[in-house]
């Protein structure tokens, strides 16, 4: 509770190096802000001529891409967040030898500048999404919520792993591929209910954003209310993650500008 007050005491701070994140990431880039556009399109593309018609998946009430797109937009934000949190503190060495500040603070500041490009993409789905056969509702006001919770998730998972990429550089390497396997473990290209009932709770608690993405898909692409179930036990995923990810940090933490 210490940490998280002291935390909160630097906000400003984080807010800072979020906006450097932002600012780095698209100034060199001759689309800029378009790539946070680009990727989401480009695998609804993928999916779409691919998985939606080869594969019997079905929309769930929805035309697949529609389908596909509602649930790429969050999980674009939440592998952005991980990719570029987990390297953070390697990225801000220099300042972590030279300056106290909470070491947290680039890994958070790198997961809210992906939420820009969260924010791009939900743009891009209230524009495209009602033209791909989404179902426009009162239920997207839940979007924020959901995009919070999924923030959460990606703060757990990126802060064990920038802190374990400080001792073990192979984290750096082997973090792309663990992404792609947790993509493709995840409703992003398929829905939840794939999965058999029996089994849906525990894979929801293991991978929480499972419980998450299919929630997106429900208020984006369905316009429903996300199931209760796998959104609590998503949930319940995240605080288990968050509460272990923020403690690996911790005991890890008082030796990073030694081994940085």
């Amino acid at each position: 509770m210490q940490s998280l007050r002291e935390l909160w005491g630097f906000r400003a701070t984080i807010l800072a190096f979020a906006e450097r994140d932002v600012r780095v990431k698209y100034k060199q880039a001759v689309l800029g802000i378009g790539w946070a556009v680009i990727q989401p399109l480009a695998f609804m593309t993928i999916f779409t001529f691919t998985i939606g018609r080869l594969a019997p998946v079905s929309g769930e009430g929805a035309p697949y891409a529609a389908f596909a797109l509602a649930a790429l937009v969050p999980w674009t934000f939440l592998q952005t967040g991980v990719s570029f949190g987990s390297n953070a503190l390697l990225t801000d060495g220099a300042l972590v030898r030279k300056v106290y500040f909470p070491r947290e603070i680039p890994v958070l500041g790198a997961l809210l500048g992906a939420g820009v490009d969260f924010a791009i993409g939900f743009v891009l789905f209230i524009c495209l999404g009602p033209l791909l056969g989404a179902h426009f509702s009162a239920t997207w006001l839940l979007v924020p919520f959901l995009a919070l919770a999924l923030g959460v998730l990606g703060a757990g998972v990126a802060l064990a792993l920038a802190a374990l990429n400080v001792y073990y550089r192979d984290f750096r390497y082997a973090l792309p591929f663990a992404l792609q396997l947790w993509l493709f473990a995840s409703p992003v290209a398929y829905p939840l209910s794939v999965v058999p009932e029996q089994w849906r709770v525990l894979y929801v608690v293991v991978n929480p954003a499972a419980g998450l993405l299919d929630a997106f898909r429900r208020v984006l692409a369905l316009g429903q209310l996300p199931q209760t179930g796998p959104l609590a036990a998503s949930l319940a995923g995240t605080a288990i993650i968050v509460y272990f990810g923020y403690r690996i940090f911790k005991s890890l933490e008082p030796n990073f500008a030694d081994v940085i």
